[in-house]
């Protein structure tokens, strides 16, 4: 079975990938459609002349250097060699070797940034669902920002790096930790800082000084009509976008802005961590004690069969409770010395009420672990559900007499989910708040 597909740069240049079970199957289809994580290396054979263009020259010994790499799986000298291919000449084949580099390096949130590209930019190409399946892996390794600024032609920055001019038509991947967001425009900026979380898809608002705004967008941008000024295209592969912003002048504080102006809702949420916090240390005391009363059970029920097999109880002794060892003598044989006897009870007895000390304390703990779980989820949940009782449900336009409509179009309406989750280590909701 032969593939043909164009990869190269500029002129028309094939790649012939073969199928003869050879030993670099795997590695050769894997890299091309950059779709598998094993090694991967590249035989290929030009169908055109030689192209006379130096760039393309240097960018295709470049793409080359990638392949080698990545085959010795390399991945951080191959994610430079193919950035530097893609900039001399960028393709979506070397666009998507890129991003699949960057995953395997380690380099998440440039991997999400780059297969979003080629998914967006490439949607009829063949093995997209599995660009989009390693689109999701690095995703789910880094936080989702959506950024809208109440301006126009504001240069947006994050951590000291210009990533573009409002509106931002797409969103922004960070990975894990603390980040600066700014957004500039004829002197005047906004800052607000982030914590990233991976998996986390959240809006930040920057607004910039009241004066510098721009006005309602146009008309044909946000009715997607043609025009001279192109309509503002949506995301591929995010749930949901920032909208344009409207006419409102009031810009919203945001779930940290509002928490920092809110000493009870300070207070509500420390009480929820400490007993959240609490509630974990509890639930590990209550495993340690039912994990020593385990023990117990297991020396007491062994010591029994031993005594069983040797003659000294009778088959049908129980050894605690009401009619335990220590309570009934027809459990012995009747050939045991009454010394032995009282020292078997007397042995079996103490056991016994160390097996129920450790069971009783580990369901003490338990219980008192679920209560502070439940003071922990309903001091969070208070906490939110207090923010958005404050804020209208829809930021500051809503309690500046804006409708429901109005809210919705300006991408500020309801913004919390509660989606089920059931995995083999965890049951329970997921509460999905974006600000």
């Amino acid at each position: 079975m032969a593939y043909s597909v164009p990869v190269m740069l500029g002129v028309p240049v094939m790649f012939s990938l073969r199928s003869r079970l050879q030993p670099w199957l795997g590695r050769t289809l894997a890299l091309v459609l950059c779709l598998a994580p094993a090694a991967v290396v590249m035989s290929c054979a030009s169908t055109a002349a030689a192209q006379s263009d130096g760039e393309t020259e240097v960018a295709r010994q470049r793409f080359l250097e990638g392949v080698r790499h990545y085959d010795q799986k390399d991945f951080d000298k191959a994610r430079l060699a193919f950035l530097q291919a893609y900039l001399l000449k960028p393709h979506p084949a070397v666009l998507l070797n890129l991003a699949q580099s960057e995953l395997r390096a380690g380099r998440f949130a440039d991997a999400a940034q780059n297969f979003a590209k080629y998914v967006r930019e490439n949607p009829g190409a063949e093995g997209m669902s599995h660009a989009k399946a390693a689109f999701e892996e690095a995703r789910d390794k880094v936080g989702e920002v959506s950024l809208e600024v109440n301006t126009t032609g504001a240069v947006v920055n994050v951590d000291g790096t210009d990533v573009g001019k409002s509106p931002l038509t797409y969103p922004v991947y960070l990975m894990p930790g603390r980040h600066t967001l700014r957004a500039t425009k004829g002197g005047l900026s906004a800052d607000e800082s982030l914590e990233a979380v991976a998996g986390q898809r959240v809006y930040v608002t920057l607004a910039l000084p009241e004066g510098s705004r721009m006005g309602v967008a146009p008309a044909a941008v946000v009715a997607g009509a043609t025009s001279e000024a192109p309509a503002q295209e949506k995301p591929l592969l995010s749930s949901s976008a920032p909208a344009q912003p409207g006419q409102d002048n009031h810009s919203s504080p945001g779930f940290f802005g509002w928490l920092g102006d809110s000493p009870g809702a300070i207070a509500l949420v420390s009480v929820g961590g400490l007993a959240l916090g609490t509630s974990a240390v509890l639930a590990a005391f209550a495993n340690n004690r039912y994990s020593a009363a385990n023990d117990a059970r297991d020396q007491i029920m062994g010591a029994l069969q031993d005594n069983v097999n040797n003659g000294v109880l009778v088959g049908t002794a129980v050894p605690c409770g009401d009619d335990g060892i220590a309570n009934r003598n027809d459990s012995f044989d009747s050939r045991v010395a009454p010394m032995d006897q009282a020292y078997l009870e007397n042995a079996f007895a103490n056991a016994c009420q160390r097996f129920t000390e450790r069971s009783d304390s580990g369901d003490d703990l338990k219980t008192m672990s679920l209560i502070s779980l439940g003071v922990g989820v309903f001091a969070t949940v208070g906490t939110v559900v207090w923010y958005f009782a404050d804020t209208g449900g829809g930021g500051d336009s809503a309690k500046a007499g804006g409708s429901d409509d109005t809210a919705k179009a300006n991408g500020k309406g309801q913004r919390a989910r509660l989606t089920p989750v059931l995995t083999p280590g965890l049951s329970g909701l997921w509460l999905d708040v974006a600000f």
